[in-house]
Order: C-alpha cells, then structure tokens, then sequence
C-alpha cells in the first residue's frame, strides 16, 4: 500500500511538473505598571507566600479565629446576597512588613494559565464585589494578622461563575539593566469564586485553525506539521477538557499528534492558543486536519456530560523535495533525448554530402585480384538544330476520279 501510495505521489508530482513546469499562578516580582507573570513559587513556608529580597509573605483563607484548610474561596450566592469571611495574611520575615491588600478580577492567559489583573487595573466583575476591613496593614516580624472582609453580590449579577483573587503585595524600588530606577511589585493572592444561579451554559467552541507543513530532503519521506487553534470559553462556567489533533492526508493516511496538556481551568468569555506537532505527515498536497475536544465539569461542579465539540481544517503539504527530483529527471531525460537528436542528425549529414567510393582506378589503386571495369566513354548526343522556316506552300489534295463502270449485258457464265 505504501508503494502505491508512493507511485499515485509520483504520478500526481509529474502531473503538476507538467501543468506548472498549570495549577494557579499567583505571585511573582513585577515591574510596575506590566501586568503580573503570576506563578506560584516563593521562599515562604507556605503554597502561598512570596518573597520580595530579605521579604517574605503569604496570604490564605482563615476564620475568624486563625487559619484554616480550604485551599481558596469558592460561593453560590444569589444576587443581593452578601457574605463575610476572613483571610489571613502571614509575614514569614525578620522585620515588620506593611503591605497592600485589594481584591481584583482573574483572567486566562494566552496559554491557559491563571492570573489577576495588575493592581493598576480596575476590575469591573468579582473584584468590585469585594470590601476589605482596610487596603494596607503592617504586620510584625514573623506573625499573622486576620483581616475580615463582605462579598456583597450585585442584584443583576449574570448567572453563571464570576472569578478573581484577594491579593496581598509589597512595593520596591531598584533598578533595571539600564540603571533607570523601577517599581517591583511582589505579590501573592488566593482565589476566590462565586457562582450565581440561573440559566447556566457550558459550552466550548474552537477557532482560528491553522497548520504548516514542514517538508524532508527524502522525496519518498514524510513531512512533519505544526498545528495552532484556539479554544474559548463560550458559557458561563469554568470548565476543563481533554484535546486531540489528527491529521488525514489526501490519500488516507492518518496520525495523531504528540500529548496535548489538559485544559485546567478556562474562565467564561477567556480563550487560550494551543499549539502541537504532528509527526509522519504525508506530502500529499492537501490534508485535513479535526481538532476534537472534550469539555468536562471543574472540579467539584456536577458534571453534565458535555458532548464533543469538533473543528476542522485544511492543510497545503507540497512534496517540494519529490517534485524537484522529478524536474531534475526530466530535465536529464530532455539533455540525452537532445543529445541523441543531435548526434543522428550529424551522422545523416556525413552520410550523404560525401563523394561515394569508386571502383575504378581513379579512385586509387585496385586491390590484387579485384576485377576492374573499365568506364564507358560518355557520348553526348547533340539536340537537332530547328531549320528556318520557308514559304509556305499549300499542296491540293487530289481530286478522287469518278469511276464509270459500264453495264454489261452478257449473261454470266456457269
């Protein structure tokens, strides 16, 4: 079947030659006013702390009377409802630290990954909804203060899931490789999620399909592809999901791309760019290529058993390295069909505008033993000279005489 498949490559390569000729990502160091890299790590005893130079600090869901197991906020709330709770926000370093504390809304970056707002920007979801007992607090070496804070729900909140994060940072001035003087803000936040009743959708839809062939220098080899799309969130809840990519070339060939992460966590109305590599590629001129993934319920949600969403699209996969053999074939083929031309037309001219040879003496001197003919003297024989015309002489023709028989009276004789 490969054969084949390699001869139909070949048959068509000849036919166009002749046509053509993660988890959380929270606090992390941040030049003001760039928007955070978010990621979890730090220096402090605990998941959620960061450090900032000889500073280290964390924040994280408490009760009133210290801090407590859960890993961040989650709610279901209906509109008008409000609700108190409490963080705790811990100063893991030798001195005393005073620190900005606001609440902000949460965003997917372009690869999925989770992150808040930089403190320069307002939020206008989750993170108005918030009010903290106060913006900064100063806390002492190696201690843990416990600050209240009222999520109070809007009336006309949309249903579905509102996200963001209560964020805790510390501002510092140093330098950058220039020598020009700059704002570090370090920070670290814990999550916090509200889900509103009412008419919920999960829903998630894939776009922006595209994939590049990379060709080999093995005219009969395969190729590899590079495959980009994009999945959003088109409901109203968090969801996760599975992904495939496969790839179908012209003449039926089929393989699947290398693992592709999970989807971990896409906020409604966020999307993220995925791309992936598909190795053993058929230079087929034309593939397909099906895009398939999986919704599924965010962990601790009901899962309602999405169904598959499906996108496609349409590869160009030129077998450059197979049609530029075949160029170079014809083109060899051309030169000897040419070169043979040539010599045939040489020979016939050599042939035929030569004198033959004589077997007479004047030739060149006879062979011993070769019977000589002597050559026949060649007589010319003149053409007959035209007399001059003379008098034109007009002869009678001959009267014919009439001829008189007399009748004879004598009997005929027996």
């Amino acid at each position: 079947m490969a054969r084949l498949r390699s001869l139909f490559t070949l048959l068509v390569a000849v036919a166009m030659t002749a046509a053509l000729c993660t988890g959380p990502a929270w606090a992390a160091p941040q030049a003001t006013p760039t928007a955070p890299a978010a990621s979890q790590q730090g220096t402090s005893p605990s998941a959620d702390g960061t450090s900032s130079g000889n500073a280290t600090f964390g924040i994280q869901p408490a009760t009133a009377k210290g801090v407590d197991n859960r890993d961040s906020f989650s709610y279901e709330a209906t509109g008008g409802a409000i609700k108190t709770d409490y963080v705790a926000i811990t100063n893991y370093s030798i001195t005393p630290l005073t620190l900005h504390v606001y609440a902000t809304d949460a965003y997917n970056t372009a690869d999925g990954g989770f992150t808040v707002l930089p403190s320069t920007t307002k939020p206008t979801d989750i993170g108005l909804w918030i009010t903290l007992a106060q913006t900064f607090i100063t806390i002492p070496a190696k201690s843990t203060a416990i600050m209240p804070f009222t999520l109070h729900v809007p009336l006309n909140a949309s249903p579905g899931d509102h996200t963001g994060g209560i964020i805790v940072s510390l501002t510092t001035m140093t330098h950058d490789t220039k020598g020009n003087q700059v704002a570090v803000e370090s920070r670290v936040g814990t999550r916090i999620a509200v889900r509103v009743p009412g008419a919920l959708r999960a829903q998630l839809a894939v776009s922006d399909v595209s994939a590049d062939y990379h060709g080999t220098l093995n005219p009969f080899g395969d190729g590899s592809a590079t495959v980009n799309y994009v999945v959003t969130n088109t409901g109203n809840v968090r969801l996760t999901g599975t992904q495939a990519v496969r790839l179908t070339s012209l003449f039926g060939g089929s393989e699947v791309s290398g693992p592709i992460a999970d989807i971990k966590e896409l906020l409604p109305g966020d999307s993220m760019r995925v791309t992936t590599q598909v190795n053993g590629v058929e230079p087929s001129f034309t593939a397909t290529v099906r895009i398939t993934v999986d919704p599924a319920a965010y962990p601790g949600d009901i899962d309602p058993a999405f169904s598959s969403v499906e996108q496609t699209g349409t590869m160009i996969a030129i077998p450059w390295s197979l049609i530029i053999l075949v160029l170079l074939l014809a083109g060899l083929l051309y030169l000897a069909w040419r070169r043979y031309r040539l010599s045939r037309a040489e020979g016939a001219a050599g042939g035929g505008g030569g004198p033959k040879p004589s077997s007479s003496g004047s030739g060149g001197p006879a062979r011993p033993g070769a019977k000589t003919t002597a050559a026949k003297p060649k007589v010319t024989v003149p053409a007959p000279k035209p007399r001059a015309a003379g008098p034109k002489v007009t002869v009678p023709a001959p009267k014919a005489k009439a001829s008189t028989a007399k009748a004879s009276t004598k009997p005929a004789r027996p």
